[in-house]
């Protein structure tokens, strides 16, 4: 889908607007921009007089526990519990449209009969709402959000203009993936107007980094297999090696990346021992090399590496998963080695069959 008009703002804006207590909620292991999401939509809605109940399902990861805003989040089964949320009127769900990554809500939510809006910027989603705010252009939900206040021309003050800013620099890699275009550049600068400090987010962001952090990324690393003529890179992490490095689960954010700084690598595999015999994975792609010529004398070129240029939302989908081109994911229940072994004969084989 591409990018929204004025028009969908407006009635998205209609249909909340007799809206009294909201259920925000956004996808399990939240990262930046379904933090940022959550915290800007609940200002946002606030200053037009509704009073959301924005809910995680997990604790804050620390990384992201500078973010004014996220205390006053709620999180199920801490504050909240489930038959709690039948007090509110309506649900929006934020980044994700996907049964599979809400699944502590997953059936109160499929039996709820209140209204759903879900606003989202990937291409995997479920039949899950009445309402869709969908723009798999846009580089981060908050980049949505960000459009959607402009348009009905909602207040966005300094702790909403740093969140959605957040949400755009951490989808976006600090603005270095290839999902960064001059709709998220323009954005972020508006909101160093309103008094975003991009140097002091980055400081906070990513040199805050925990000793446990670091040794975390250090043991991924050296587990590391490139394969299919070094054009794929796959990384295993038990919760014994977590455990050791005095790490978490949430530690293992943006790991997946590493590989990619590789030439040759155009696939990274991240996979993740989870507490019930689930195995995340974690997929990240970038494009093959482009074409160099054949001599210094120009002429006739050649294209160095592999002609293949992997969707990873696409092959994150045979595991039940979904996500964006270059980025996506998927749980899968079974044992780590086994779980390794089905995504790489899979992964191999797209590799090898196309020209290399």
């Amino acid at each position: 889908m591409n990018s929204l008009d004025e028009k969908t703002f407006k009635d998205a804006a209609a249909r909340i607007a007799s809206w009294r207590r909201p259920l925000l909620i956004t996808h399990e292991k939240p990262d930046g921009d379904a933090l940022g999401a959550l915290v800007a939509m609940r200002a946002l809605l606030q200053s037009q007089g509704i009073q959301p109940v924005a809910l995680l399902f997990d604790s804050i990861p620390q990384r992201y526990a500078f973010i004014r805003g996220l205390e006053e989040l709620r999180v199920l089964g801490r504050d909240l519990r489930l038959p709690d949320l039948d007090a509110c009127d309506a649900v929006i769900v934020l980044d994700t449209c996907t049964y599979s990554q809400l699944r502590p809500i997953a059936d109160w939510l499929r039996a709820a009969r209140t209204p759903k809006l879900a606003v989202d910027h990937h291409a995997t989603r479920d039949d899950l709402a009445d309402f869709y705010l969908v723009d798999e252009s846009a580089a981060a939900v908050c980049l949505i959000l960000y459009d959607w206040a402009r348009t009905q021309e909602w207040p966005i003050d300094a702790t909403t203009a740093e969140s959605l800013f957040i949400g755009m620099a951490t989808d976006t890699g600090w603005f270095r993936h290839s999902n960064t275009d001059h709709r998220v550049l323009a954005a972020a600068a508006d909101l160093t107007t309103r008094g975003v400090k991009p140097h002091q987010l980055f400081e906070s962001l990513f040199l805050q980094e925990s000793a446990a952090r670091v040794r975390l990324q250090s043991v991924a690393i050296a587990t590391m297999e490139l394969l299919a003529s070094d054009r794929a890179a796959v990384m295993t992490l038990t919760r014994r090696a977590i455990a050791d490095a005095g790490a978490t689960l949430a530690d293992t954010e943006d790991i997946v990346n590493e590989p990619l700084r590789i030439a040759s690598v155009i696939v990274s595999v991240l996979l993740v021992e989870q507490d019930d015999e689930v195995v995340r994975a974690s997929f990240r792609s970038k494009p093959p090399p482009a074409l160099e010529p054949l001599s210094p004398l120009g002429g006739e070129g050649r294209v160095r590496g592999s002609h293949a240029d992997i969707d990873v939302a696409a092959f994150a989908q045979l595991f039940g998963g979904g996500g964006h081109k270059r980025a996506a994911g998927a749980r899968i229940s079974g044992k780590i080695q086994d779980v390794r072994r089905r995504i790489l004969d899979g992964l191999v084989n797209r590799l090898e069959s196309s020209p290399g």
